[in-house]
Parts: C-alpha cells; sequence; structure tokens
C-alpha cells in the first residue's frame, strides 16, 4: 500500500470523532491497531480505510451505548462463529439497542444477538404491517 493510499493519526482523529487517548489506547490493547504502519519511536502510526471503517463502526456501538468489552467479545464471537468473517465492523450489518449487538445473517429475515449466544431474533416489517392492514381495514369498511 502506497503511502498517499494510507492516513495519518491527526486525519483518523477528525474523520472517525474519537480523542488520541482512545486511539492510542485501542491500537495499545489491540482491538484495532494500524494495519499499514505500526508506528514506534521514530515513526508515525498510518491507517488503511478498511481501518477508518472500523473505527468509525466501534465509534458507532460506543456512541449507542455498547461498551467496548461488549464490542470487543462480539467480534471474537463472529471470528469464531463464522471463520470467513475476517473483518466483523466492516463487513456486517450491525444493529442495537443500547444493551446487545445484533446482525443480519444470509437469510434477510433473520438476526443474530451477538451477545447472547446467537439467540436468533425475528425482525417485522412494521411498515408492511400497517399498510397490510390499513387495505384491510379499509377493505372491509368498503364491504359493509
Amino acid at each position: 500500500m502506497k503511502s498517499e493510499d494510507s492516513y495519518n493519526s491527526g486525519l483518523v482523529l477528525k474523520v472517525v470523532g474519537i480523542s488520541y487517548y482512545q486511539l492510542n489506547y485501542w491500537a495499545k490493547i489491540g482491538f484495532i491497531k494500524p494495519s499499514v504502519k505500526q508506528g514506534g519511536k521514530k515513526s508515525r502510526r498510518r491507517y488503511s480505510f478498511t481501518d477508518l471503517v472500523r473505527l468509525k463502526t466501534a465509534k458507532e456501538l460506543l456512541d449507542n451505548g455498547i461498551s467496548l468489552q461488549k464490542i470487543r467479545k462480539a467480534i471474537n464471537y463472529l471470528k469464531k462463529y463464522d471463520p470467513q468473517i475476517k473483518e466483523p465492523l466492516v463487513q456486517l450489518k450491525f444493529l442495537t439497542n443500547g444493551k446487545s449487538i445484533f446482525t443480519l445473517t444470509k437469510d434477510p429475515k433473520k438476526v443474530i444477538d451477538i451477545l447472547n449466544k446467537n439467540q436468533l431474533v425475528w425482525s417485522i416489517a412494521i411498515g408492511k404491517i400497517s399498510q397490510n392492514t390499513k387495505q384491510k381495514v379499509k377493505n372491509l369498511q368498503n364491504s359493509n
């Protein structure tokens, strides 16, 4: 990867909206490390676009009430549950209620509650139910 295809910490902070302390801490604990250049005493960290997406997804989950511990638990579970998922924070679509993390499965009607041991959650399209109900009421009123 060319250096122009990578991003320094300053740009990452502005794009993702986290503090330098958070970025540094996440790299230090191995949560999200810079994939282009780790940095050291005389070199600075460089992040890929994929790193930016991972960081931004993690930030969104945090902003929606999910702790870093729960995010890490979910990522570890997903990697174990489906080894084809190399980058959960980049590849998957997440939903949250502020207490748990849900992800879509290959079947778009099924959602998995990741933090509750793969508990299956059914999604219900309220808009479609509302339209069908409205139409049924209208049909019944017209038939009277």
